[in-house]
């Protein structure tokens, strides 16, 4: 009777330390995989502007002018309450500029990037709706197309300035706009 009490007690322990350590490293796992994924990253902040040490400089006569890589990323649990977290991301490995002659660039660049988080904030928003809604039936489908329409608006109204951009009216007009935007 000793033995088998002792081996139950022995499972015992060994169920609950997997299940406690299981718990621990899941709650540290997300933090760790955002920490990986953004660490040769920039994350979007108000005080920090780009430079153009941020950028690889290249002499390829496709680029025009610069490539600034920028991007959404988030992570969410769709479990009651839902947990969102969003960043809006500059990729210095990938940007690249072909000119450093040209302080628009800089400005185009960093235009681009706010706008950008002009629209991950609004997709914040729609994600505190949901909480506020108290809504249940969420899947992670529905925060992958949200993300994804999110960002396919902003390279919509990124596009639409394409053309004109590097008119110092339409910067100018745009900036105000982001500017405001982030108030």
């Amino acid at each position: 009777m000793n033995r088998k009490r002792k081996i139950i007690l022995a499972i015992s322990i060994i169920i609950l330390g997997f299940i406690t350590f299981r718990l621990f490293f899941m709650s540290y796992y997300y933090d760790f995989s955002e920490y990986l994924t953004l660490k040769d990253k920039i994350v979007w902040t108000e005080n920090r502007k780009l430079k153009y040490s941020d950028f690889n400089f290249t002499t390829d006569p496709e680029l025009k002018d610069l490539d600034a890589r920028i991007g959404l990323h988030s992570r969410f649990n769709v479990n009651d309450p839902i947990l969102f977290r969003s960043h809006t991301v500059f990729e210095p490995k990938n940007a690249k500029i072909s000119d450093t002659t040209d302080p628009r660039d800089l400005r185009v660049a960093q235009v681009k990037f706010d706008l950008l988080e002009t629209y991950r904030r609004r997709m914040e928003k729609e994600v505190d709706s949901f909480r506020k809604l108290s809504v249940k039936d969420l899947k992670a489908s529905d925060f992958d197309k949200m993300h994804r329409r999110y960002y396919s608006d902003f390279k919509k109204e990124w596009l639409s300035y394409n053309d004109s951009i590097y008119n110092i009216r339409t910067l100018e007009r745009l900036e105000k706009k982001v500017k405001n935007e982030l108030k």
